[in-house]
């Protein structure tokens, strides 16, 4: 199924604004940004949101709660903006029901029809999660569904302000893949890439191309990276995975550019290579993309995190794709990172609680993009009595930098506890030493 839908816009007049640029603080994904010249000029002709897998049950869940903060956020920057104030899109990469039910789809248009603009295109495709419910039936039902209650296709190609966006469901027969639909996404973009010229490519999707952003190993899908490999002005957002967007790992680029939507209902992290571990307090999540294009063809892309409604601090500058000017490749990001970093003075202690348990505390380390993880070793006369990695709250902004690690009820005895930071490219701090005795 396809369909094109071509969006008329208003005239706009461009007014002049300067660019301004992320903080280079230590522990910014932004401190190794490629910053423009300060006298350089970005004025948007697009302005849109990118989100995944908000998974709805109901209208009163704080699934939809959170969707109708991220519009209202949506129209809030838009204002505040002196470039230019339009809001013309919101994307969802699938899954933003959570089981494909009628009443789902009924809850989460009742938020779009309760606070999107008529001015601001809603962009969508379907996820894993919208085949759960006649998936044991007859899959295709939810791709009839889908249409019916959306309105539109299942794969459909929008035209906003010269700039083409791709919207690709997953295989309607198995609701696993692209492999149905791939030959429709590769026409798309192939029609997509003549009309746009050097100008970007927006694709979004609900499974990351395999081998690309965070996440896309135990998530993503290879028939998508086929596709894509072939377009180096494609960029393309995906969702599926739930792994933090503001992990430098969330943007790619090899032969095309990758970004990771992060999730706005529970986040989930791939720690010790073992993916589907959730951080504590994992459901208290909210993130999504704002994405500004000019009329050149430059991109910038800043993520948003709606627990503390505030940007993280990174932002990324997307330009001369078509050159295949990738600065954000694996290979030159895990190069300008650094191993994590304690600041100095760092201590643990270990006190017990309540139940006799010993707690380990420490402080968080630095690192350039994020500390991933911290590993706690405890030793007792050479033998290891405890080892676990305990996830890092860099996606958490509300969250003080501090951990505090249950080791279970010790006996009596001398310790000693080693903590080391890990970072996203498994690069290792200096190691952190206590010794302590339990009577």
């Amino acid at each position: 199924m396809s369909s094109v839908v071509n969006v008329a816009k208003i005239a706009f007049t461009k007014l002049v604004s300067t660019m301004y640029f992320v903080s280079s603080s230590l522990g910014a994904v932004g401190a190794t940004t490629p910053a423009q010249p300060a006298e350089e000029v970005f004025t948007p002709v697009v302005r849109f949101a990118v989100c995944s897998d908000i998974h709805i049950e109901e209208y009163t869940d704080v699934t939809a709660e959170r969707l109708a903060e991220l519009i209202d956020f949506m129209y809030d920057y838009s204002e505040e903006q002196s470039d230019y104030k339009g809001f013309d899109a919101l994307c969802i990469a699938g899954d933003f029901t959570n089981a494909g039910k009628d009443t789902q789809y009924d809850a989460f248009l009742q938020v779009i029809d309760e606070n999107l603009r008529p001015e601001t295109q809603l962009i969508t495709c379907l996820g894993n999660h919208e085949f759960i419910n006649t998936r044991d039936y007859d899959a295709s039902l939810s791709a009839d569904m889908y249409v019916e209650k959306m309105g539109i296709e299942t794969n459909t190609v929008y035209e906003i302000n010269g700039y083409q966006f791709v919207a690709c469901s997953y295989d309607s027969d198995t609701g696993k893949s692209y492999t149905a639909n791939s030959g429709w996404l590769e026409r798309s973009i192939r029609s997509a890439v003549t009309k746009s010229g050097d100008k970007p490519v927006f694709v979004i999707q609900h499974a990351a191309p395999f081998d690309t952003v965070y996440g896309s190993i135990s998530w993503g899908d290879p028939v998508i990276t086929g596709v894509l490999a072939k377009y180096p002005t494609v960029i393309d957002f995906s969702g599926h995975s739930h792994y933090p967007i503001n992990d430098p790992r969330s943007i790619w680029q090899g032969s095309f550019t990758a970004l990771g939507c992060g999730t706005m209902y529970i986040t989930e992290t791939n720690i010790d290579g073992f993916w589907e571990d959730y951080p504590y307090d994992a459901y208290k999540t909210g993130q999504f993309y704002i994405v500004e294009a000019d009329a050149d063809g430059d991109v910038r892309v800043k993520a948003y995190d709606l627990i503390t409604d505030s940007f993280f601090d990174l932002e990324y500058n997307l330009t001369g794709l078509s050159d295949r000017n990738f600065e954000y490749t694996y290979e030159k990001m895990y190069a300008k990172d650094a191993a994590p970093v304690f600041p100095e003075g760092t201590k643990i202690s270990a006190s017990q609680n309540e139940n006799g348990e010993t707690v380990i505390s420490f402080d968080g380390a630095e690192d350039n993009y994020i500390v991933e993880s911290y590993k706690v070793s405890l030793m007792k006369n050479g033998i290891c009595k405890y080892s676990e990695s305990v996830c890092g709250k860099y996606m958490y902004l509300y969250e003080p930098d501090t951990y505090n690690v249950n080791v279970g009820t010790l006996k009596a005895g001398k310790y000693t506890v080693e903590v080391v930071a890990v970072n996203a490219y498994t690069k290792v701090s200096a190691p952190l030493s206590y010794s302590f005795t339990v009577k």
